[in-house]
């Protein structure tokens, strides 16, 4: 595959700026009363209250975005630049990253399976909009 190019650098930092926004009205407007109920669970720390936890958690969307945008470059020669290539490298960056994130956190009983479970559904219909932004950024790229 090829090595990340700017224009790739770039549309994947906007994929995780997308995946992040949705990620967060997601889990807010829709899962909030999951969330809410879970955190009073989950004994205080000095971590959870930290600015850092926030800042760390939009980490991973970034580089799920980045890593979609290569991904996407490096399928579309074989598969084609569609939007159906860009589906398949955000499906597989979902199975590696999130989906496995998301079972372990639920396998080593931090969150409830439920939360677990509608959260790892939520970021699976959010990576569905990423790969239709990474295919708009990225088709003319992929066809070079």
């Amino acid at each position: 595959m090829r090595a990340i190019s700017l224009r790739v650098l770039r549309a994947g930092l906007l994929v995780g700026l997308l995946l992040n926004a949705l990620g967060w009205l997601g889990n807010v407007f829709l899962l909030g009363p999951l969330w809410r109920s879970a955190f009073t669970e989950i004994a205080a720390t000095p971590w959870r209250e930290s600015p850092w936890r926030d800042v760390i958690s939009l980490a991973p969307d970034f580089v799920y975005g980045i890593a979609i945008c290569w991904l996407y470059v490096g399928l579309a020669p074989r598969y084609g630049a569609t939007f159906t290539t860009a589906l398949r490298a955000s499906i597989l960056v979902f199975t590696v990253g999130a989906f496995t994130t998301y079972l372990g956190i639920a396998n080593s009983g931090l969150l409830p399976w439920g939360l677990s479970a509608a959260t790892t559904l939520l970021a699976l219909v959010t990576f569905i909009p990423g790969a239709w932004l990474v295919h708009a950024l990225l088709k003319e790229q992929a066809l070079a």
